[in-house]
């Protein structure tokens, strides 16, 4: 496996997200969920989060013996297919808002197809 494209996915699936949020248009704030900043410990977590999906798209990389950005980029998007299932389920059986559910699976698209493409161009 690459470390380096390993690191450098991490990273941008990292700025990724942190842009994101930033510039989705959230929920209004109500008195009693007025807007909070992330606690470090949230960042380290949502950085290992991004490390153990690049090391695992890597790993599917070089099990399936794909390269370049384009195959990594289409197993991005393959693998998509799971939060998707997954936030569907919390829409569907927690009560989550649609539009919460979509603004993370658009997330998870935007990264997944960006570390799949990052880590295929150094598989």
């Amino acid at each position: 496996m690459d470390v380096v494209g390993i690191l450098i996915a991490t990273v941008v699936a990292f700025i990724i997200s942190f842009v994101f949020y930033a510039v989705a248009p959230a929920a209004p704030a109500t008195v009693e969920t007025p807007p909070v900043r992330p606690r470090v410990w949230q960042l380290l977590v949502e950085v290992l989060r991004s490390a153990v999906t690049a090391t695992l798209v890597t790993g599917l990389l070089f099990a399936g013996a794909w390269s370049g950005p384009a195959a990594g980029a289409l197993l991005g998007l393959a693998l998509w297919v799971l939060p998707v299932v997954l936030l569907t389920g919390s829409v569907v059986w927690e009560n989550v808002p649609v539009r919460t559910a979509a603004l993370h699976v658009t997330d998870w698209l935007i990264k997944l197809l960006a570390i799949g493409a990052i880590v295929g161009a150094f598989a």
